[in-house]
């Protein structure tokens, strides 16, 4: 199976779950990733694209719960993650790339996003990502997951201090 049909799949088990309206955004994000991308109507009073200062940081810990639970099962050579976690891991990194760019994630289709731009990202992160989609309940591709977390989170904080200089000119 192909990694476009894998994260496909991932993403058409999302669309059909139920988002469920919370006052908290964490746990809005925790359940859902992409919540905010696919309702139509507003789940909280921000926008994470309109508030990517708030939002992104908060993604970056949710991954980091989701690496937590993860990392158990690596204790011994044998075992995997479950896939959806990695999955998880990969949708909200995509949906963190066009938020900082300040856009709603614009389509769900694996070969439009890796064509995409954006101003913020990893080095090499498609074909990084297709490796992960390729084998993602291995140990190699969760290393590799989080070490595109780690990168993306740098760039990330440099980008926006970046931008505030630029705002205090």
């Amino acid at each position: 199976m192909s990694g476009a049909v894998v994260f496909s799949s991932y993403v058409e088990k999302l669309k059909g779950k139920k988002v469920e309206m919370k006052d908290d955004r964490v746990d809005i994000l925790r359940d859902h990733p992409l919540a905010y991308d696919l309702s139509s109507e507003p789940l909280t009073d921000e926008l994470p694209w309109q508030k990517t200062e708030e939002f992104v940081p908060v993604m970056f810990e949710l991954w980091n719960e989701l690496k937590e639970k993860m990392l158990p099962r690596f204790q011994t050579r044998k075992s995997r993650c479950e896939e959806d976690d990695m999955l998880q891991g990969i949708v909200s990194m995509i949906a963190m790339f066009y938020w900082i760019k300040g856009e709603r994630l614009q389509t769900l289709d694996w070969e439009h996003i890796k064509k995409e731009i954006f101003p913020v990202a990893p080095i090499n992160w498609t074909e990084r990502l297709e490796f992960i989609l390729l084998k993602p309940t291995q140990y190699h591709c969760f290393i590799q997951l989080d070490e595109l977390y780690t990168e993306l989170k740098k760039q990330y904080g440099k980008y926006e201090a970046l931008k505030k200089i630029r705002q205090n000119r």
